[in-house]
């Protein structure tokens, strides 16, 4: 069984703003992660859950903590990279509940590490798909960030 670094190291995010827990898996083109919906959680509304929306979040942390990955194996630190747009977003539930265990998936669809890709992804909660969405996203170095 392969082990990941703990995920804030594999993203430039910090803090609360860091939605995933750990990898589970990751190949050249694609990754797992998971994360638990906690009473806590930084977006959830009060007797409702998490909305789905911020599955668009959690996908983009996954392809994030991918390009972490590659990064940490290359021994540098992971780039900034930039969320430009999603397609054909769907999702089943309007909100994730409290105590969900969520498994985030992204698959490279085009592109390549260091660049922008595509990669279709979803989050599934106990093998059911609750969303799925095409996401496009640019990793460069942080000088050439706007």
């Amino acid at each position: 069984m392969q082990t990941f670094p703990p995920i804030a190291e594999l993203l430039p995010h910090r803090d609360s703003a860091v939605l995933l827990d750990a990898v589970l898996e990751d190949d050249a083109d694609s990754i797992r992660a998971r994360t638990r919906i906690a009473a806590d959680h930084p977006y959830l509304v009060p007797g409702q859950g998490v909305p789905v929306w911020v599955g668009i979040e959690l996908m983009a942390q996954a392809i994030a903590a991918h390009a972490g990955i590659a990064a940490h194996r290359e021994q540098r630190t992971p780039s900034k990279g930039m969320l430009l747009g999603s397609r054909r977003f769907e999702a089943r539930v309007p909100y994730f509940k409290v105590g969900d265990e969520l498994e985030v998936r992204a698959r490279r669809e085009f592109g390549e590490t260091g660049g922008i890709a595509a990669c279709a992804c979803a989050i599934l909660c106990g093998g059911e798909t609750l969303v799925s969405a095409t996401l496009t996203v640019i990793e460069m170095p942080e000088e050439k960030l706007p």
